[in-house]
């Protein structure tokens, strides 16, 4: 199954002594995950006979939103790891660089939003899960049950990974905006 090799390619990266791909990326994979078990039960669902004819109109809306949802979360899977490979090359600028400063901040600052942007297209994907639940065939329920679990645990990854990069961040604007994203996730 080449499912099964791309995940183990992937926990094998993250259980290795590199650094990339990090938490951020598996919050994304988490996500990513969660997105895609509430589209498999979607799409399950619209396939049974007995899914009753009105419930197809606000599957297939929520089906559509989803499959664009599904596709910013696995962008950020590579973005997360993009986003720390750009702090690493900023922290590598001679010391006496007058813009080492400035671009390590700014590699601190998309390495907080990437996670942070991760954590709101959850919140999105949890508000469409909770919208079709009700009219999921009971027998793949328990399938949305796991894709929250999963959303969740990705948004708390997200906070802990925007709390990593906060605490060096030195602009205050920044550091207000992303407290205040904190605050909605948590």
């Amino acid at each position: 199954m080449q499912w099964s090799h791309a995940a183990e390619q992937f926990t094998n990266a993250l259980a290795s002594s590199d650094p990339i791909p990090g938490g951020g990326a598996a919050g994304a994979m988490a996500g990513a995950m969660g997105c895609a078990l509430v589209l498999m039960a979607i799409g399950t669902t619209l396939k049974r006979k007995n899914t009753p004819q009105e419930a197809h109109p606000i599957l297939e809306q929520a089906q559509k939103k989803l499959i664009g949802l599904h596709n910013t979360l696995k962008g950020f899977i590579q973005k997360d790891s993009d986003a720390y490979a750009a702090y690493l090359t900023a922290t590598k600028l001679p010391k006496d660089n007058p813009s080492r400063t400035q671009a390590v901040q700014d590699a601190l600052w998309f390495a907080a939003c990437v996670p942070a942007d991760t954590a709101t297209t959850c919140l999105h994907v949890l508000k469409e899960a909770a919208l079709v639940r009700p009219l999921i065939d009971k027998i793949i329920l328990s399938d949305i049950a796991c894709a929250q679990h999963l959303l969740k645990g990705a948004i708390a990854c997200s906070a802990e990974n925007i709390r990593a990069n906060l605490i060096f961040i030195t602009d205050t604007a920044r550091i207000e905006k992303l407290n205040k994203q904190l605050e909605t996730f948590l």
